[in-house]
């Protein structure tokens, strides 16, 4: 539990970072948080539960998967002209697909050695 937490407080301390330096910004709008909330929860569902701990997911098909749900969000951003697609915004989400996978995999892995 504590290793859990752990990596929860350093990632939001990072993210904060990450924000400030990216976006000039502590806390954005509302559109950015769901866009950053789904990327993270991709990386926990998709990656860190189904394709590190469970192992029900190969690698390169959550990678697939995860790579059209992000393009599905490209083109979404695109069409509200809400365009934002620059390499600080690709690597704020891949900050979040890493962090989402490590938390779901930390997350399972505990649960598991409770259960």
């Amino acid at each position: 539990m504590k290793i859990l937490s752990f990596t929860f407080i350093i990632g939001v301390i990072f993210l904060y970072f990450m924000n400030m330096a990216m976006l000039k910004t502590a806390i954005p709008n509302m559109e950015w948080i769901i866009h950053a909330g789904t990327r993270f929860l991709l990386g926990f569902f998709v990656m860190g539960v189904s394709c590190f701990y469970a192992k029900s997911l190969r690698f390169k098909n959550a990678l697939k998967l995860i790579l059209v749900i992000v393009i599905l969000d490209y083109f979404y951003d695109y069409y509200i002209e809400a365009y934002r697609l620059n390499f600080q915004i690709i690597l704020h989400g891949i900050y979040m697909l890493v962090w989402g996978a490590l938390m779901g995999y930390l997350a399972a892995s505990l649960r598991a050695n409770k259960g």
